[in-house]
């Protein structure tokens, strides 16, 4: 049996739909709620990536079991517990608090303190149970310049949220796990993982269109309203007004389709030797451009633009500055990087896997589009559609 957390999440949906497609394992999904209501938001979530489930045949592959990430031993009985990691022999850990501004308590349990209890399933499972690790690249945390090698795991240059160091706690866990007990550990890194299928009510959507549905509704605001209540006098400002925040204008950003990043992942997982523990960082050859980024973002608010300045502070900040600025907090941390990511191993478990396309601006607005329904829900040169040609490097 494969077991799965996460799975109603944006790349739990679309890895639970490729793990169906890939064999005819039966699936335990490690749900929080009421296994009747997850089951319904399984298949929902199965669905909105596009694949196409009967009902009836999509529940008899698929178990929810009602657990507690956080609990000892997820929260179920002793017998219960003993006869899913009895069962497990693959288990795939999504399962994560991923709110860039959360707080640092919240995201230690369940990111670290989640990631320990998934690790003692894996204890009671036997040596030959696998553990695919769902991290992400932001692990490098503050590092801004130079090439992450796919192996790297430090701390030295401290970390941009709570949620990086979280994360990076969890993959510490991990790998200390693994070596002391000798065993088999997929580590994959993410970038920001998108689509161009726009999401419908209650479905997942990843986290850069919950950020730009902020953005779609500050461009349904009346702007002469916006700019009174920054204290400008709409008469006195020339538009489209040009928002300065700190930042480098030379900026890049990995975006990489999460279809292809779950095809890529199995094939790692299929190549991944017995009793070795590797990291992948699964990324796009080509970064596209903060400020390419930032105009698609904003193009819903055409009397506004955004430049970064590199030697601006916060002090010197307008007002309407600020405000903006607050508004795409969990994004600012990704416009001061130029770093890139080592992508070798990738490549190599990834071979006869065709490289992903190149990400379009009509490809990124598509999937940023309808984001949220109303208050419902927890690359190229600019204007020519593909992804700037000057930055191509492997991550953000």
């Amino acid at each position: 049996m494969i077991t799965v957390t996460g799975a109603t999440g944006f790349l739990g949906a679309h890895l639970l739909a490729a793990l169906l497609r890939r064999d005819d394992r039966p699936v335990s999904a490690l749900v929080r709620d009421d296994p009747e209501a997850a089951r319904e938001r399984l298949l929902r979530a199965v669905r909105s990536t596009g694949a196409h489930w009967e009902a009836a045949a999509f529940h008899r592959r698929v178990t929810p079991v009602r657990t507690e990430l956080t609990a000892p031993r997820l929260g179920l009985s002793a017998a219960d517990h003993t006869a899913l990691a009895g069962r497990t022999q693959e288990l795939w850990h999504c399962a994560a608090d991923t709110s860039p501004l959360g707080r640092a308590a919240a995201l230690h349990r369940t990111n670290v303190e989640g990631t320990r209890r998934v690790l003692a399933l894996l204890d009671a499972a036997g040596r030959d149970a696998r553990l695919c690790h769902l991290s992400t690249a932001f692990v490098a945390g503050k590092r801004r310049e130079g090439v992450v090698p796919e192996d790297a795991l430090e701390e030295r240059y401290g970390f941009a949220t709570a949620y990086e160091e979280s994360k990076y706690r969890a993959e510490e866990l991990v790998r200390g796990w693994a070596r002391d007990n000798g065993r088999t550990v997929a580590v994959f890194r993410p970038s920001l993982l998108v689509t161009d299928r726009p999401a419908g009510p209650d479905e997942p959507r990843h986290w850069l269109a919950v950020q730009a549905a902020r953005t779609n509704l500050l461009g349904r605001q009346d702007r002469e309203l916006v700019l009174r209540a920054a204290g400008l006098s709409p008469e006195d400002v020339a538009l489209p007004y040009s928002a300065r925040m700190p930042g480098r204008p030379d900026a890049v950003v990995n975006l990489l389709q999460v279809d292809w990043a779950v095809a890529a992942m199995l094939r790692c997982a299929a190549a991944h030797p017995r009793s070795e523990y590797r990291t992948f960082h699964v990324t796009h050859p080509q970064d596209c451009s903060v400020p390419w980024l930032l105009r698609i973002a904003l193009e819903s608010c055409d009397w506004l633009e955004v430049e970064l300045d590199p030697d601006l502070t916060p002090e010197r900040m307008r007002p309407l500055d600020r405000s903006l600025m607050r508004l795409a907090a969990g994004l600012t941390p990704h416009w001061w990087s130029r770093r890139r990511y080592d992508r070798a191993g990738l490549v190599a478990a990834t071979a006869g896997l065709a490289p992903p396309a190149e990400l379009s601006a009509s490809y990124v607005r598509s999937g940023m589009t309808d984001a949220l329904p109303p208050m419902s829900s927890t690359a190229g040169p600019a204007g020519a559609g593909s992804a700037p040609k000057g930055a191509v490097s492997a991550h953000v």
